[in-house]
């Protein structure tokens, strides 16, 4: 079966081996995506944020459904306790266990704290695409309770704990770390990142002020709390086992603080270098996370300008997947094997919401999808093709032919503008966006309802 009303993805590359990916991306979300948006139809049936709601990135913008995702924000706020953490997975019986489990220590895993986190995130991001406050109302309080409860997290240091929390507990990512201890870089930066990006806008939508002055100054609290115990000044890097590198001997970094630096800009000085070339060179001393949350770093490379990494990891890491090769989905671990414990047809999909947000760039800038980036980075593809649909209409975009000469073309729909976001040397016969700058870039602006067709040079 499949969720029935939503349109069928249009997109497609001049690499069949990216095709036969994004094929199986595709089928995934149609697996996973029912009455609930889950994180596999083979196992759990149940509705996670965190790493399980990335796939509404594509349900929106691939699918052009919002009417599910509307349901997700609304259902998912319900299972909030009264202590104020969300139950990280819910409509769910599997959680309300875990309370007593955890009670008498017979479970490692409690409700995730993170994901409230990442709950926060998939609000604004809901705000973003559809420009629906209304699907918020009935979520947001629930948000601003749960505000209260992280900040009463704080631990001696300044920091939030990612041990000793009782109930619940922070998960992160299943590969990444190597010990519990090391995750509490990742998590005070994601929350510092959701303070200022999420419930900070989301405040200002419902008008409460003062909730988001109170949320901007806890995440400057946290955040230079943060880089006192894990900026490397001399290595420009978070490095997540910093304040134990004696006894334990090997700085290591994550994929997930590294790029958190990149996208929110918490890296002192706007110093990202570093961080990007470890995330394109992927040593062995950064963790590395597993299918669902591999997206951040996806998305910080697209951001750094390294679509190149990104399509190289599709081709080699995804594509050589065993369910991509002999079952049209997308596995939960990086190896697998049939008739195991974990699943074929995981919500992982990041290869295809990728080629949205990072190699066509398309992202929404503005709630209701009234303004948009759009950065072609192409790479090596000599074609990609795709529809991104929107509550304001279609995006059509396309590039066609290599670099030095590569023909673009953006269809944009009414009532949304576009910033197209081009390398600096490019000299476009386009309107210069009036105000803005990013280093070794340059924007313009795609009309509502035009058609743009350009040549660029240096993309």
């Amino acid at each position: 079966r499949t969720y029935g009303g939503s349109r069928v993805p249009g997109v497609t590359t001049s690499d069949e081996t990216i095709n036969r990916l994004l094929a199986a991306s595709v089928n995934t979300v149609n697996n996973s995506v029912h009455e609930l948006a889950v994180d596999g139809m083979g196992r759990e049936r149940q509705q996670y944020s965190g790493d399980g709601s990335h796939q509404l990135h594509a349900v929106y913008l691939a699918f052009g459904e919002t009417r599910q995702p509307a349901r997700f924000v609304r259902t998912f706020s319900q299972g909030i306790t009264h202590d104020g953490f969300f139950l990280d997975c819910w409509p769910a019986y599997d959680r309300l266990a875990r309370l007593w489990e955890r009670q008498i220590e017979v479970s490692y895993w409690g409700p995730l704290i993170d994901h409230g986190i990442g709950f926060v995130f998939d609000c604004m991001h809901h705000y973003l695409y559809t420009g629906d406050r209304e699907a918020l109302a009935e979520p947001f309080p629930r948000l601003i309770k749960f505000f209260t409860y992280l900040r009463s997290l704080r631990g001696e240091d300044g920091l939030l704990p990612v041990e000793g929390l009782g109930v619940p507990s922070v998960y992160i990512d299943h590969l990444a770390y190597r010990k519990q201890k090391h995750k509490q870089c990742a998590f005070n930066l994601y929350a510092v990142a959701m303070l200022r990006h999420g419930l900070a806008p989301l405040c200002s939508a419902f008008g409460e002020q003062d909730w988001r002055k109170e949320s901007l100054s806890f995440a400057e609290e946290l955040l230079r709390r943060t880089q006192e115990a894990y900026w490397d000044g001399v290595e420009g890097v978070y490095v997540v086992n910093r304040p134990w590198l004696n006894e334990e001997g090997e700085s290591r970094t994550c994929d997930r603080s590294l790029a958190l630096g990149i996208l929110y800009d918490l890296c002192p000085g706007g110093r990202t270098a570093p961080a990007l070339s470890r995330l394109a060179e992927s040593p062995p001393s950064m963790g590395f996370s597993y299918p669902a949350n591999s997206c951040w770093r996806l998305w910080a490379l697209a951001k750094g300008g390294r679509p190149d990494v990104i399509l190289n990891d599709f081709r080699t890491r995804w594509a050589a997947m065993y369910s991509v090769k002999h079952n049209n989905t997308l596995q939960e671990f990086w190896t697998e094997q049939p008739d195991s414990g974990s699943v074929m047809s995981h919500c992982c999909p990041a290869p295809l919401y990728l080629l949205y947000m990072g190699i066509a760039g398309i992202q929404p800038l503005a709630p209701g999808f009234t303004r948009c980036m759009v950065r072609p980075q192409p790479g090596d593809l000599e074609k990609v093709a795709l529809t991104a649909f929107t509550v304001r209409g279609e995006i059509l975009f396309a590039t066609e032919g290599r670099a030095g000469n590569r023909r673009l073309s953006v269809t944009m729909p009414s009532g949304c503008v576009g910033e197209l976001t081009v390398d600096r040397r490019e000299t476009l016969a386009l309107t210069p966006w009036p105000s803005g700058r990013e280093p070794g870039l340059r924007r313009y602006i795609l009309s509502p309802g035009s058609t743009t067709d350009v040549t660029l040079k240096y993309t």
